[in-house]
């Protein structure tokens, strides 16, 4: 229903209602000022009836459109539907409000420029390349039973039986403070030196004096991205670009970015990584009979001794965990559980432990990850597609890329340890 047109009929409306009555007051005064007619008066009320019709079905029109943009909200744009034979699939683009809660291979194809390909318009006879989409964190707030939330308008579907709880793998950047910038640096103090001279002092002597020296360091904003090949039937095929944005692009970007944060040399393009920072706790080693748990708690409180923070996490290669996992007593249990039990935590000490073989096997690292680095993104992570690489237009083929740019600061080097000869 198109209330603009309806009101512009009420206003029409209005304006003639009025015209009559003063022809109508006019033709009385004129005729010795007498009353008007019932027909007179009929007529005037049948447009007043009329105008009054319009405004009722203005009011409803206004109800349904917010009716829909209620249902929007909680359906992520999907309860509205494009009419028939416009060459549209009905799904209208996500705001990026509701973009945050979907995954990357959903926001894709919920984009505007999505629309690109539903529409057809890559079926041209020169080259094209879609806009960029900025695709959200997954971390964002949800639907929830906060009254200031659509949740309890949402009707559950209960299944039988107890499901197990999923848990989302846990990445290095996951123990690391986040952060955002608009810049392609980010420069930041990093304490040097702590000299702590602090001592009684008798009656009128002087107080001694400590040492707190800072270096102003600064991290170049990098940006890690692959692209992959598509056909264009794939692309008109939603929920397959979908998965396949999810599984590869996604995967493949994650992978990198955790080497980088971890083994980054530095060295333009790369990110300086936290293994190969200067001025890192000094490395302990296991010696046997010691365990990996027993030497990760050492490093854990030499950490604790000389930087004066807790560590909060700690790394360790799939090879490393899963011994430490499988470790038994001197009787053969097994002190986590056993085969038979629930998969253990990935937690040592109470700290969350990244298992990642971006680490190698034999060396773990234990830091204060949340006070003393931190993540910076430019942006999220962008997707882009064109056919305009190589042969890919004769072949309808579609190269879509996938990139993130971002930077580590690490403030105070000392409170990251290594643990090396890890079994």
């Amino acid at each position: 229903m198109n209330v603009a047109q309806l009101e512009r009929d009420l206003d029409a409306k209005r304006t003639e209602g009025l015209a009559l009555i003063k022809s109508t007051v006019d033709k009385c005064k004129a005729e010795g000022d007498r009353e008007m007619t019932d027909a007179e008066r009929g007529a005037i009320e049948a447009i007043g009836n009329e105008g009054k019709a319009i405004k009722a079905r203005i009011e409803k029109a206004k109800a349904d459109d917010g009716m829909l943009s209620l249902i929007d909200s909680l359906s992520l744009g999907q309860a509205r539907t494009s009419p028939a034979g416009n060459g549209n699939t009905g799904i209208v683009p996500a705001t990026p409000r509701q973009l945050q809660q979907l995954s990357m291979g959903q926001q894709f194809v919920r984009s505007a420029a999505y629309e690109f390909f539903r529409k057809g318009l890559h079926r041209t006879s020169s080259t094209w390349r879609s806009d960029s989409v900025e695709l959200f964190d997954m971390k964002a707030t949800t639907l929830t039973e906060d009254p200031a939330s659509g949740g309890p308008l949402i009707i559950p579907q209960y299944l039988p039986g107890i499901l197990p709880v999923l848990f989302k793998r846990l990445v290095v950047a996951d123990l690391m403070a986040p952060g955002t910038t608009d810049s392609n640096a980010v420069t930041y103090m990093q304490e040097t030196t702590f000299t702590n001279a602090a001592a009684t002092v008798a009656e009128g002597s002087a107080k001694p004096e400590s040492a707190l020296i800072f270096a102003a360091v600064t991290e170049a904003v990098r940006k890690i991205a692959h692209w992959l090949p598509v056909s264009e039937e794939m692309l008109e095929d939603v929920a397959q670009i979908s998965s396949y944005i999810d599984a590869r692009l996604r995967l493949g970007v994650s992978l990198a970015e955790e080497d980088q944060l971890l083994n980054g040399n530095g060295t333009a393009p790369n990110i300086k990584g936290v293994m190969n920072r200067t001025g890192l706790a000094a490395s302990i080693g296991r010696v046997d009979p010691a365990t990996n748990a027993d030497v990760i708690f050492q490093q854990m409180m030499a950490i604790f001794a000389t930087s004066f923070v807790m560590p909060d996490g700690i790394v360790l290669n799939p090879t490393n965990w899963s011994t430490t996992v499988l470790s038994k007593t001197t009787t053969g249990e097994y002190i986590a559980g056993g085969p038979f039990s629930a998969v253990p935590a990935q937690t040592l000490w109470g700290l969350p432990v990244a298992v990642t073989p971006s680490i190698v096997a034999g060396t773990g690292l234990v830091g204060a990850f949340k006070q003393c680095s931190q993540v910076f993104r430019h942006g999220g992570m962008r997707v882009e597609a064109s056919n305009s690489h190589q042969d890919f237009f004769i072949k309808n083929l579609v190269a879509i890329r996938a990139e993130e740019r971002l930077a580590l600061a690490v403030y105070r080097p000392g409170a990251f340890g290594k643990v090396t000869a890890l079994n």
